[in-house]
């Protein structure tokens, strides 16, 4: 009989032929796999409907390759205590779940927990979680904000597996339109102090790929705005030329390019591209803000 230790050797093989054959990042598909079973744990667990997927690995569920690459998991809590101790007795009794066929295991015992601020409302908490295969010693960070409204609310999502002989992933999470209404939410707030090049990406991506509803979109920036306590004004740097334009904005997405998307499209390699895009569709949502 095979050891998990024997196990995970095969798996790390497989990872890395993996890699090879779709000229990928060998550690950025360690970190995936590493996200994809602590998933399965968690949907095999009795706190599965407690927390909704989302950020960038819910993108990578919808975009695939084509999606930025992402060292966390991020989570929406529902119905479930913000406390520290509470959570980290949840996500101990998550990495307690053992499955024989994935060669990978959660160390339970070194779990750490910590405050972040989320959002202007809530602090959120974000846990450092080891998984261990093989020889191989893979910190994880998972995230998890507290307070926002799902519109339309979370669904099932199938999580595509890797390797695809191993048991499946079912959990829920955020619909698309959540997603964009909260990255397009950060986008407003932080105006010119914005650095966060992977939500442009990921707003651009969602909304080029037309997995959204128009009406269900306008009620879910409408509530995560109203929620967030952002207000409309007029001329809003961020659909400004000047905004578009800024040399270190771009320099910073040059970077972000090259760090974090593996696979990108060459028509969306130029910041003003994205932003004239990301303002064609956006932008009426947002005078549509003026009139509530």
């Amino acid at each position: 009989m095979k050891t998990v230790t024997d196990i995970g050797k095969s798996i790390r093989a497989k990872l890395f032929n993996l890699a090879r054959q779709k000229q990928l990042n060998y550690q950025m598909l360690i970190i995936r796999y590493a996200h994809e079973r602590l998933l399965y744990r968690l949907s095999q667990s009795a706190y599965r409907e407690r927390f909704y997927l989302k950020g960038g690995v819910l993108l990578y569920a919808i975009d695939g390759d084509q999606a930025r690459t992402t060292v966390d998991i991020d989570f929406t809590g529902n119905r479930v205590s913000r406390d520290k101790t509470h959570i980290h007795s949840i996500f101990t009794e998550i990495c307690q779940i053992n499955d024989k066929s994935d060669g990978i295991r959660f160390d339970q015992d070194e779990i750490q927990v910590a405050e972040i601020n989320e959002n202007r409302i809530y602090k959120g908490i974000r846990l450092t979680i080891t998984a261990r295969m093989d020889t191989i010693c893979q910190p994880l960070s998972v995230d998890i904000g507290f307070g926002d409204t799902v519109i339309p609310k979370a669904s099932e999502l199938e999580y595509p597996l890797l390797l695809p002989d191993l048991p499946s992933v079912s959990i829920l999470a955020y619909s698309p339109e959540t997603v964009l209404a909260e990255k397009f939410q950060a986008m407003i707030e932080l105006a010119e102090t914005n650095s966060r090049m992977k939500d442009f990406y990921d707003v651009y991506r969602i909304l080029k790929s037309g997995h959204y509803d128009e009406n269900n979109l306008q009620k879910a920036i409408n509530a995560t705005f109203e929620r967030r306590l952002t207000l409309f004004v007029d001329n809003h740097s961020l659909f400004s030329e000047g905004f578009a334009k800024d040399a270190e904005r771009q320099q910073m997405w040059s970077a972000f390019l090259r760090k974090s998307v593996t696979h990108h499209d060459e028509t969306i390699a130029s910041f003003e591209d994205i932003m004239q895009y990301i303002h064609h569709v956006l932008h009426p949502y947002w005078l549509n803000r003026k009139e509530v």
